[in-house]
């Protein structure tokens, strides 16, 4: 689909080894919020990109996996999943690749920087929502077809299976 191809902050890592741009993680979204705080917040990352899918006729179930773009984050000592301050500065960057067309939904963190976190009855999304921090999108049109010499775009792995399951034979 894509390939990083540039990275400010590709050398980052944490005391404990955490990066920056998770995986590791999903998003945040209202129903673990309701289960943990007994509040609803509809402004989370799951809800931001469900409404930026929308108008491209996608619905909730299509958001799915994401890539948290300057979030730390790792696994501790215990092997428990933490979240760390975003490292980035203005100036830091994620350049990617797009090898097929593709839709970018965005979602700046509610969460912010991460430097004022919490979840819960205890939590207060306002002083959270003081640490929040602008992304920007720029898109490049190629311009010199020679950049792209020896590229060649990605291949189908063609897998003709259907996962164990056998077809019901037809009688006409």
């Amino acid at each position: 689909m894509c390939t990083i191809v540039g990275d400010s902050l590709a050398g980052y890592s944490d005391d404990v080894g955490g990066r920056v741009h998770d995986l590791l993680g999903t998003r945040c979204d209202p129903y673990v919020n309701q289960m943990l705080s007994g509040k609803g917040f509809d402004f989370h990352c799951h809800s931001n990109l469900t409404r930026a899918i929308l108008p491209f006729g996608l619905v909730e179930s299509d958001v799915h996996d994401v890539l948290n773009v300057f979030q730390v984050t790792g696994l501790n000592k215990d092997g428990q999943y933490y979240m760390e301050p975003c490292p980035a500065k203005p100036g830091d960057y994620f350049e990617l690749f797009a090898e097929i067309d593709l839709l970018g939904a965005l979602s700046t963190c509610p969460g912010g920087d991460l430097s004022m976190w919490g979840w819960g009855k205890d939590s207060d999304a306002d002083d959270m929502l003081d640490c929040c921090r602008p992304l920007a999108v720029e898109i490049f049109k190629l311009t010199d077809p020679s950049l792209l010499k020896g590229w060649e775009p990605p291949k189908s792995p063609a897998y003709s299976g259907i996962h164990g399951l056998k077809m019901p034979k037809f009688e006409p």
